[in-house]
């Protein structure tokens, strides 16, 4: 822990040495970030000085000159945002902000929510999928519950993803017409990808087109490592197509489609030999999955006595995952055998938003208010089925383990969310004071339906609806110490509806005697959120400081035992309200353009997580981290390097009751990037990742593995690898 904060310590005071210390004051008086206009906040566009609440902003340029070629990458220099991550198999599960993920932190694409994260075992796994990296404009993360504005999904934060707009790339180009082909090697999974990008205009209509393919393999571990490795093969395509029609001076009709499609084979040897496939030789995964969306935005004027302008929005999404598990094994008993499984997931949603905006100036106040309504319905489909054969005499049969295939471990369920909002965003006159009260209601309702799949857990497997409303409310106050710093609180109550897998299970398995049964009392998660803000800024340097306190009560724990069914002693299962937590930490961020060529950014998190009911650690937190950025760049501007350094503590607060957990190391690792302009029409960045060679672990994927686990060494991090990206405009 000293380590760690001496280097933290040491980085923060390096940025606010003076400029003389470096190089001469800058006086260039270019704009820094905290001048960006956000709408995540308020969904009201606001610079990111105005916002009350903690947001952080990784736009396009951060994106390219990082040579990020997915999400995770995006995110990897955020301290208190972190990816979690389902192992080489499934890949990038969710997000992780502040300790809570899960399927507790929305993620957007243009003002849409993707699909849900789903698991039931070891060998299925619909995992969160997320656009190309080349699509996108910006990425807004508001930390903290956001309910409010956002609804169920967002009660641990949300990610807003917006892609580009043809005129916007466009006006990179000096003619009407705006191509750029890109190549890229990404040196940690071999990865190659091939995008191409097109954009043009007419006096009325914006249009572009995006086309996306990739390949690679597996992630590699540290060099050092000598255990079995598993072996991937996969590929990428995304097609994106968007449509702007400027139908006055005001009125903006977007339509954009996006389809991507993944395959992948994986050949798992890190498991071989251990516990459950003690006795397994070959395990084989083939996995596929698709996505389509369709969104329609209308941004129109209407300046009358109700409304200024609004906002309306229609979209469908269908996300699709097919997996096939071959596994050979021998029985107890040396039997060879061949197990088959398949796994089927299938999630649909259509909906609409509309968004309503209105100033007002009364006799001492200024109110610019939003009002809201959101409707969607899901429906979501799941399916397993399996099969395994004697290898010496040929026989197959549809069962494993005594769980007879086809079958459903949850109904279909059509998950229907009705959500009204209103915001008042208050400037009190002749004050430094802006308050901003707001309030949300929503209407949940689960619908399941039996079939004769699901009834192969039991005829007797009661399902439940359930159908709930809740508020939530939120306040906000914003002082304006000077026009160079404010101070900022808030309140922020946040909720979950039970998920559709939770209220429902459907778990039966004879040989060993265990049963699931529905929950029809299962109640929504809440959290309440508090949070407290300081940022200030000069010409050159930007400080902001955030102290949170989140308390969550009733968070759902998935499948508990329960107890023992007095009539047929089979062990019990059922997802049940248990946990009140508490979440609180620090987040410090500093920018200093130090002199007209260099510049720095630090940033620092600190978490602190605690169980209420049982006095442990909470294991979702990732120990504290701090990220420094020093950017320099040619007087020409045809060139830049960045320095990132991350520090990060050892894991050492964790909740060991049940289980003596792998507690990774504190780490630092380096990552140089080079960025050269040959011309206006050739780019190229390079990327060195982990300087030094460092063996280090992420938390968020090691954090249910035991000690003595050989497998903790194939999940390792990287050694020293090397990234490409050369860009051609045409």
């Amino acid at each position: 822990m000293y380590k760690f904060f001496t280097l933290a310590a040491l980085g923060l005071l390096i940025s606010f040495m003076p400029s003389s210390v470096l190089l001469a004051e800058d006086d260039s008086g270019r704009d820094t970030d905290e001048n960006t206009v956000v709408v995540i906040a308020n969904k009201q566009s606001r610079t990111v000085f105005e916002v009350v609440g903690a947001v952080s902003i990784i736009d396009a340029e951060s994106i390219a000159i990082t040579n990020s070629e997915n999400l995770a990458d995006a995110l990897r220099y955020e301290s208190n945002i972190d990816m979690e991550n389902a192992g080489a198999r499934f890949g990038s599960s969710g997000i992780n902000i502040r300790g809570i993920g899960q399927n507790r932190v929305a993620v957007e694409v243009d003002g849409v929510s993707n699909a849900k994260q789903f698991s039931i075992g070891s060998y299925s796994n619909a995992t969160s999928i997320f656009p190309e990296t080349d699509l996108i404009k910006r990425i807004e993360i508001l930390n903290g519950p956001a309910s409010t504005l956002y609804g169920s999904d967002a009660i641990g934060g949300i990610v807003s993803i917006q892609t580009w707009d043809p005129v916007e790339l466009i006006q990179k180009s000096s003619a009407e017409r705006y191509s750029k082909l890109r190549i890229a090697y990404d040196g940690k999974n071999q990865g190659q990808a091939l995008s191409a990008i097109t954009a043009w205009q007419s006096e009325q209509f914006d249009s572009m087109v995006s086309v996306t393919t990739r390949q690679g393999k597996e992630l590699l571990n540290h060099d050092s490592i000598t255990t079995p490795a598993d072996s991937v093969d996969w590929s990428e395509n995304n097609i994106f197509t968007k449509f702007v029609w400027n139908t006055n001076e005001s009125d903006v009709l977007r339509i954009s489609l996006n389809a991507s499609n993944r395959k992948q084979d994986t050949e798992i040897n890190s498991f071989l030999g251990q516990e459950r496939f003690s006795r397994t030789t070959e395990l084989i995964g083939n996995d596929a999955q698709d996505n389509y969306k369709v969104i329609a935005n209308y941004d129109f004027s209407l300046d009358n006595n109700w409304f200024d302008d609004g906002l309306f929005k229609a979209y469908y999404g269908a996300t699709s995952f097919e997996q096939t598990t071959n596994e050979l094994r021998s029985s107890r008993r040396g039997t060879p055998l061949a197990q088959y499984r398949y796994f089927e997931y299938q999630q649909s949603e259509v909906g609409i938003e509309l968004n309503l905006n209105k100033t007002l100036n009364s006799d001492n106040a200024t109110h610019s208010m939003i009002f809201g309504i959101d409707i969607n319905y899901a429906s979501i489909e799941e399916l397993r089925d399996g099969s395994e054969t004697n290898l010496t005499t040929g026989i197959t049969n549809t069962s494993i383990l005594s769980e007879e295939f086809p079958r459903r471990d949850f109904p279909n369920s059509d998950v229907d969310t009705v959500g009204l909002f209103v915001l008042d965003e208050i400037k009190i006159d002749g004050t430094p004071w802006t308050l901003i009260p707001a309030i949300r209601v929503d209407h949940y309702q689960l619908s399941p339906s039996r079939d004769s799949l699901f009834d192969a857990n039991g005829t007797d497997t009661e399902i439940v609806s359930i159908s709930e409303t809740d508020f939530s409310p939120k306040l906000g106050a914003m002082y304006e110490w000077s026009d160079n710093t404010n101070v900022y609180f808030q309140y922020v109550h946040g909720f979950r509806a039970p998920p559709f897998d939770d209220v429902n299970i459907g778990l039966n398995i004879p040989l060993f005697n265990i049963k699931a049964i529905a929950n029809p009392d299962l109640r929504s998660e809440s959290s309440d959120g508090y949070e407290i803000g300081l940022r200030t800024k000069s010409e050159d340097q930007y400080f902001e400081a955030t102290v949170f306190l989140t308390n969550y009560q009733d968070f759902i724990e998935s499948k508990a035992i329960i107890g023992i069914e007095p009539e047929t002693g089979a062990l019990l299962f059922q997802s049940r309200n248990i946990e009140e937590a508490k979440i609180s930490g620090v987040e410090l961020s500093h920018r200093w353009q130090i002199g007209p060529q260099l510049k720095s950014y630090s940033t620092l998190s600190t978490t602190r997580g605690d169980n209420e009911i049982t006095n442990q650690p909470l294991n979702s937190i990732s120990p504290a981290k701090f990220v420094h950025n020093l950017e320099w760049t040619g007087d020409d501007g045809h060139w830049s390097v960045n320095l990132y350094s991350s520090f990060v503590k050892k894991v050492s607060r964790v909740d060991e009751t049940n289980n003596d957990y792998f507690k990774p190391s504190g780490y630092a690792v380096f990552d140089l990037f080079y960025n050269y302009n040959f011309s206006d029409k050739h780019h190229i960045q390079v990327g060195l990742f982990n300087l030094t060679n460092k063996k280090y672990w992420n938390w968020q994927q090691v954090k249910n593995f035991s000690t003595n686990e050989t497998i903790i060494d194939s999940l390792s991090q990287p050694s020293r690898t090397l990234s490409v990206s050369y860009h051609l405009y045409l």
